[in-house]
């Protein structure tokens, strides 16, 4: 059920032979179990270990189900997690009682194991759900978070470099005004790349780019990408060549695949120093193509590596010759290295260089 782990279901009854079938009936979800025999081994369970799903018997000594699931509710950390009452009250009055106390559902003993099955199952995927969503908002809140404090900071400074010299032109020596209108440049330079990126990245995830998949020979590919890079390159002395000893057919969204590989390059030159190299290379299996981009520059340090291509993690780094990043280029990678059914990677070892790599189909996909 959980992608990331298996689910954890407390089930919560005082008669040991019911909490042995009901163990037996939910072997079946590869979930892991936890048991109280009553209410307040329940909520001190819950402290310890937070479960997906609760399954709570209303009556038992010490404290009752109902009282369980009103202090369940009532605190901020565990109000969320699902309950389902299991009891032998029957009387209408009852049930509504369990859905007043804040059950998402109430079954009624004997129970119907197939039928609590699919209630189980129902209500572990509808907590998976909520917990994804819940992710994705909170990733994608940060994410913007970062991106607007980068666009104020982005036009600030630039808004600032313009006042100065607007009014300190009586004062300010050519060389001085020149060092500003090149640091105008670039910062404009960055931020149109910024928002060049957050825009695909946008539009990738409202559907609205369509994903046109066709056969490409990567020595074209390669090609490209050498020329659109080699003034940037040569201003830092720095060689990109290609290791692609024969020309390779994958199969990809042309524009996807480029807009990859020049967010791949262009890291590479920010982050190595002057007089590097960089190596652009494609490695052919059975059914896929790992083309590899590689640079002998600074590195990225092991604590920082998973972070990299999290839409909520802040790692931009300032490159060897004070280039700005801002982290977009690799999340867009990554979801367009999806798109074309692909897998993306990296590793690094501090001052000594960094290897990103993709993988491509080389069998024809489908337009999705």
């Amino acid at each position: 059920m959980m992608q990331n782990k298996k689910p954890v279901i407390l089930i919560v009854d005082d008669v040991p032979k019911n909490i042995q079938v009901l163990g037996t009936l939910l072997a079946k979800f590869k979930c892991e179990l936890a048991v109280a025999m009553n209410g307040q081994q329940a909520l001190d369970t819950v402290e310890k270990v937070k479960p997906d799903l609760i399954l709570l018997d209303v009556m038992m000594p010490i404290m009752d189900g109902h009282e369980t699931c009103r202090r369940l509710k009532s605190n901020e950390a565990t109000k969320d997690i699902p309950v389902i009452f299991l009891s032998a009250k029957t009387e209408t009055e009852d049930i509504v009682e369990g859905f007043k106390l804040g059950a998402v559902d109430y079954v009624t003993k004997p129970f119907i194991g197939k039928e609590l099955a699919a209630r189980v199952k129902t209500h572990l995927t509808l907590r998976q759900t909520q917990q994804t969503l819940s992710e994705e908002v909170h990733s994608k809140n940060k994410f913007f978070s970062i991106m607007s404090h980068d666009l104020r900071g982005a036009f600030g400074i630039i808004t600032n470099f313009v006042q100065l010299i607007q009014e300190g032109g009586d004062f300010l020596t050519n060389e001085e005004k020149e060092e500003l209108l090149n640091d105008i440049q670039t910062t404009s330079a960055n931020t149109l790349d910024l928002l060049e990126n957050l825009l695909k990245w946008a539009r990738s995830q409202t559907g609205a780019i369509k994903f046109s998949p066709e056969k490409l020979m990567l020595g074209c590919i390669f090609d490209e990408i050498n020329r659109n890079h080699t003034n940037i390159a040569q201003a830092k002395e720095i060689k990109i060549s290609s290791a692609l000893k024969e020309d390779v057919e994958v199969y990809g969204d042309r524009n996807m695949v480029l807009l990859i590989l020049r967010n791949l390059v262009s890291n590479a030159i920010k982050f190595t120093p002057k007089g590097g190299q960089i190596t652009i290379a494609a490695e052919k299996t059975n059914d896929e193509v790992k083309i590899s981009v590689k640079d002998t520059g600074i590195g990225i340090e092991a604590d920082k590596l998973n972070q990299l291509f999290s839409i909520d993690s802040k790692t931009t780094s300032t490159g060897t010759a004070n280039e700005q990043g801002h982290g977009l280029g690799l999340v867009l990678c990554k979801e367009f290295v999806k798109i074309n059914k692909g897998e993306i990677g990296l590793e690094s070892t501090p001052s000594q260089g960094t290897t990103v790599w993709f993988t491509l189909p080389t069998q024809p996909l489908e337009n999705s």
